[in-house]
């Protein structure tokens, strides 16, 4: 079937001979898929996003498209795009439900406006920017610490960092855990405290939540709050948190943990090349490890999973068939990487992909687990291929990426069970600090998830609203400013829990009970 889509060129300039409609992006989704693709207009920059916007306000919509959470909503509102709930819940797409149920269906559960879906929902890897806690592992053993299983743990083994000098210097100068004011759960990222809130009275700062009536509440204003924010001014009491960690940025934290001025820090998987590149690559040394711990010990872990959608394709409901759409996303993201290792294939800018494909949830957890099971314990595998091929079947998709990065790794982790210096480790000619990046990376970083086994923390609401444009940038530096201020105990002489009482009341009263209104009516009961 041909069906008709809007195209964003950008600066991309085809081939000789290639167009819009005829390349070899377009000759792989029609092999792959049988739809052919007719483009009713293309631009590029601004001018695209100008002309999506009017196409959309007028009704004048291609068959099929990807749009923006907001979007999303206007067109479900107007009544312009096909209803796909059956398909996408209860239809025969493997592939592509293999993918939403690595994430907890959460991709699908986000798209529900009064319990039906009317888009495909593209996603990405759970735990991308969930802020694990990194500690310096050599400190640790110099310190005869144990091994912490809980934030009551992470507390002492800060203060003794704080106290008993673990860079040898002779003075008391290092951190205890330098942090950022950051606390938005939608990503996480360097030095962000969102997975305290999480852990610490199930707060979700910055998302929005679905209360157990149905009614919807922003994550900062949720009650669970006060107990994080209490056991946060604890640690600054303490010194834990530096006091001036109001005005702390990325490159200031980079520039601690890089100096051998802090040896915790929250930070991702791929910490190892933000927060803690500097402190491999200028200190041979420093060996870390990664953790996510409860509240208390044995307690269930929470961690910001990110947001469940990365985009979303709509079909005009008035086209001839809009479930085959569905189908297609089906067999596309079963080819999934294999695409450009098509014969005949020439490279050409991606923004001429008419479907972007999609990376399933657990994506960091489950290369590891299979190199683990079948590679080291077992070893039924001896090569990245017969990985990489074993991750495909499992996941629906190729994690080539993924996994070479893991063998990298291996070498750093053979070196440790052989009881030899994991610093020293080369893999294959490159040098001994990059394979040991690849091993925190690709090992450390997502075994403290897989271990961890943390139940994800999504948003139920993705977009924008009208009073959200208009209170949007007010509200967020009243979030802001009232977080730092209850930390660092500038109540006015106010509890922090009467203080945070009074924050909530202010923010409902200057437009935050608005676009409260306006999230419930958009997202339904």
């Amino acid at each position: 079937m041909e069906f008709t889509r809007i195209v964003n060129t950008g600066t991309a300039e085809l081939p000789d001979g290639m167009t819009v409609d005829e390349n070899t992006i377009t000759w792989i989704f029609e092999s792959i898929t049988g739809l052919k693709p007719k483009a009713l207009w293309s631009a590029s920059g601004d001018a695209f996003s100008q002309k999506q916007s009017q196409a959309i306000a007028s009704g004048e919509i291609p068959d099929f498209m990807t749009v923006s959470m907001t979007q999303y909503y206007m067109l479900v509102k107007s009544g312009l795009i096909a209803d796909l709930t059956d398909e996408l819940r209860e239809g025969n797409h493997p592939t592509i439900q293999k993918l939403y149920e690595a994430g907890g269906n959460q991709a699908l559960d986000v798209l529900e406006v009064d319990g039906r879906i009317y888009g495909i929902p593209l996603v990405g890897a759970q735990f991308d920017g969930s802020p694990l806690i990194w500690i310096r592992k050599d400190w640790m053993e110099k310190l005869n610490l144990e091994t912490p299983k809980s934030l009551a743990d992470l507390e002492e083994i800060a203060k003794a960092f704080m106290e008993k000098d673990p860079d040898g210097n002779g003075q008391n100068d290092t951190y205890g855990i330098p942090v950022r004011a950051s606390f938005d759960a939608s990503y996480g990222g360097d030095g962000n405290l969102c997975d305290i809130f999480l852990n610490v009275g199930g707060a979700a700062p910055g998302i929005w939540q679905k209360q157990e009536d149905g009614t919807v509440i922003y994550g900062s204003l949720m009650e669970g709050a006060k107990e994080a924010l209490s056991f946060l001014n604890s640690w600054y009491e303490q010194g834990i948190i530096p006091s001036d960690f109001a005005t702390w940025d990325a490159d200031t934290l980079n520039q601690a943990v890089g100096d051998d001025k802090a040896g915790i820090v929250f930070s991702p998987w791929w910490g190892t090349w933000s927060s803690m590149n500097n402190s491999i690559n200028l200190n041979a040394s420093a060996e870390w490890s990664a953790y996510m711990l409860s509240a208390e010990e044995g307690g269930e872990i929470c961690s910001a999973a990110g947001n469940p959608v990365q985009g979303i394709f709509v079909v005009n409901k008035n086209f001839e068939d809009p479930s085959a759409f569905v189908y297609a996303y089906d067999m596309y993201c079963l080819a999934g990487y294999d695409l450009g290792e098509r014969e005949g294939y020439v490279e050409i800018n991606n923004a001429y992909n008419i479907m972007n494909g999609s990376v399933p949830g657990n994506a960091y957890i489950l290369p590891i687990q299979t190199i683990m099971e079948k590679v080291v314990d077992t070893g039924e595998m001896t090569t990245i291929e017969e990985v990489k091929e074993y991750c495909k079947n499992e996941a629906g998709v190729a994690l080539d990426w993924v996994v070479e990065g893991a063998f990298k790794g291996k070498t750093v982790y053979d070196a440790l069970q052989e009881g030899k210096n994991p610093r020293e480790a080369v893999y294959e000619g490159i040098d001994a600090t990059t394979t040991y990046q690849q091993y925190m990376q690709w090992w450390e970083g997502p075994n403290a998830l897989l271990k961890g086994n943390p139940r994800p923390v999504s948003t139920v609401f993705q977009g924008s609203t009208e009073s959200m444009e208009l209170y949007g940038s007010f509200l967020s530096t009243m979030e802001q400013d009232a977080y730092v201020n209850m930390i660092m105990g500038n109540t006015d002489g106010k509890s922090i829990s009467d203080y945070f009482d009074d924050f909530v009341q202010s923010y409902l009263d200057q437009g935050g009970a608005e676009i409260t209104a306006e999230v419930q009516e958009t997202i339904g009961g």
